[in-house]
């Protein structure tokens, strides 16, 4: 019902609105030669929102957020690894109607995926959270490309492995710096 509200509230703004499809996406590997205890981390991180303005000044974006992302950690005797799809709400701010600077914050109830941990393999289920701020710079009316630095932090509640379901509460966190493409219609 708070569903329903909710979009009767928005549609008289968003039959007018502006919309707004950001990418992002982060890379990095770090390898570690130097001693007996070798290591090697890789990250990749795609960020998708697909939203639209819902104030009068079309600065603020609202929709939905899908994040996916995989890593790994290899050391001598010791493999971790994550491949995770996380989706929810995000809300986004943009200084002015010139649509450089922002502020954007996200909830994603939905983040289910797999873990490997030396050779163990199970499915993860929990929620995450993430806020951010960025930069973007106007290539034409509506293209754009940019970057941001984000914080995120995901809490994983459940862990099957073996159809056995058990309760944990492992968090993961990252700092991170993006390359961002976004349009905005107007």
């Amino acid at each position: 019902m708070k569903i329903i509200l909710l979009f009767i509230l928005l549609i008289p703004g968003l039959a007018k609105a502006n919309f707004l499809l950001q990418y992002g996406l982060n890379y990095s590997s770090e390898t570690d030669n130097t001693s007996s205890d070798d290591y090697e981390t890789k990250r990749t991180f795609h960020k998708v929102l697909l939203g639209a303005s819902v104030n009068s000044r079309k600065t603020v974006f609202f929709g939905w957020n899908i994040n996916s992302w995989s890593s790994s950690l290899t050391k001598v005797s010791d493999d971790e690894n994550y491949s995770m799809t996380e989706m929810g709400p995000r809300l986004t701010y943009f200084f002015s109607d010139s649509y450089n600077g922002f502020l954007t914050a996200e909830w994603n109830p939905y983040a289910k995926g797999k873990r490997d941990k030396t050779g163990s393999s199970s499915d993860v289920t929990g929620s995450s959270m993430a806020f951010g701020v960025g930069y973007r710079f106007k290539i034409s009316q509506i293209f754009g490309l940019g970057a941001g630095l984000y914080y995120q932090s995901l809490s994983l509640s459940t862990e099957i492995q073996n159809s056995t379901e058990s309760s944990v509460s492992d968090k993961i966190t990252h700092i991170m710096p993006m390359l961002e493409f976004t349009i905005i219609t107007r």
